[in-house]
């Protein structure tokens, strides 16, 4: 199996981990459902991870100054399109792995991977409380006992190598000009 996952501009390297599926795959995609883009998972743990590359060194400088903005003004805003669509991205994902009998009996966590070194440990704090509020924390009732508690982090390079995961660029932006 591949523990090696490149997204976009991005590599990931889930060597740690047992279970490795690129997961945002339009195949197998339920028509209108929205997905992460990899679940991997550790003897204790599954993590759906979700990735913004916001310096892809393809992208035009104004495309990258147009998505810092889009980011800064959806932390100002829980309403965004942007936060909406980050919750319906884990939301989906769940509901695609409990119909498929994922029973759920390890810790769930949900990483948003925003690569834009920019976006500051203030403005990313507070984007990730917006975006809390669409991101489900658990079903505490005897009835639903198939997700207990759903952790959500909103992580950059650094601290995603405190979850076993490292991520490199692969095109540099000097090597691109």
């Amino acid at each position: 199996m591949n523990k090696i996952l490149n997204e976009g501009n991005l590599q990931f390297d889930f060597s740690g981990f047992e279970i490795v599926e690129r997961f945002d795959d339009n195949e197998i995609n339920a028509y209108g459902m929205k997905a992460v883009d990899f679940v991997v998972e550790n003897e204790n743990c599954a993590y759906f991870i979700e990735v913004k590359d916001f310096q892809h060194p393809k992208a035009p400088a104004e495309r990258r100054k147009a998505d810092y903005y889009m980011l800064v003004s959806a932390a100002e805003d829980e309403k965004s399109v942007f936060c909406l669509e980050m919750g319906e991205k884990i939301k989906d994902s769940l509901l695609r792995k409990y119909s498929a009998g994922e029973s759920f009996s390890k810790t769930v966590v949900y990483l948003l991977y925003i690569n834009l070194d920019k976006l500051g440990a203030f403005e990313r704090g507070y984007l990730m409380s917006k975006i809390s509020g669409h991101v489900p924390t658990g079903l505490n009732d005897e009835r639903f006992s198939a997700f207990t508690e759903i952790q959500f982090a909103l992580v950059n390079a650094e601290e995603l190598k405190q979850y076993g995961i490292t991520c490199t660029t692969i095109i540099q932006q000097e090597e691109w000009q």
